[in-house]
């Protein structure tokens, strides 16, 4: 076998898709005897290049025709759709990646909500503290939003994610009605445009 046809050979198969152990188990010989022909050391026997040129969709003259630089793939829409469905799965799965992606799943799934109404009214049926114990309702969209920063695919992104504003808001309406320190408390609402100045110096 020439060299030209060799490549030919070794073009078909790597356009087609086909590591050499594939093709070889395919064909039903060794992986050796598949590479030998890509090198040139060998011929396939007509039986094989029969073989070839179904698998290829092709016949065995465009097989063995070295004048034609265009090589015909076969099962060009089979391939097509299986690139696009292993695409499909990875954006699919893309919501599992993150610095904490099991903690974020966690989290999710915990009912978290029907939690803090059972203990709101509980507590207050039996310490009559309905008001101000209405402030853990907050705590709702504060646990949703770490969850959500848990998926961060970086640390800046899970710090600007994190429920900073809603925890401030939370501590200042709970200092508020327990204290009474309601233009104290205010200072607190600093913290929240140091905290994103700080965060964007983080590297991610």
């Amino acid at each position: 076998m020439n060299l030209l046809t060799a490549n030919r050979l070794q073009q078909l198969r790597k356009m087609n898709g086909y590591s050499q152990e594939v093709l070889a188990e395919k064909l039903g010989i060794s992986r050796q005897s598949v590479s030998k022909w890509e090198r040139a050391e060998a011929s396939p026997e007509i039986d094989n290049l029969m073989a070839l040129a179904k698998i290829y969709g092709i016949t065995i003259d465009e097989l063995l025709d070295t004048s034609n630089d265009k090589v015909i793939v076969a099962n060009t829409n089979k391939k097509e759709k299986d690139l696009k469905g292993k695409i499909k799965s990875l954006l699919s799965k893309a919501n599992d990646f993150g610095i904490y992606p099991n903690t974020a799943k966690a989290l999710l799934i915990f009912p978290f909500p029907i939690i803090i109404v059972i203990l709101y009214i509980a507590m207050s049926m039996i310490f009559d503290i309905w008001h101000p114990l209405w402030i853990v309702f907050l705590t709702i969209p504060m646990y949703y939003r770490f969850a959500i920063a848990c998926k961060a695919n970086n640390r800046k992104v899970f710090m600007l994610l994190m429920p900073v504003p809603e925890f401030i808001v939370t501590v200042f309406l709970a200092l508020g009605v327990l204290t009474g320190a309601w233009g104290y408390a205010c200072i607190l609402f600093i913290i929240i445009p140091l905290y994103y100045w700080l965060a964007m110096f983080i590297k991610k």
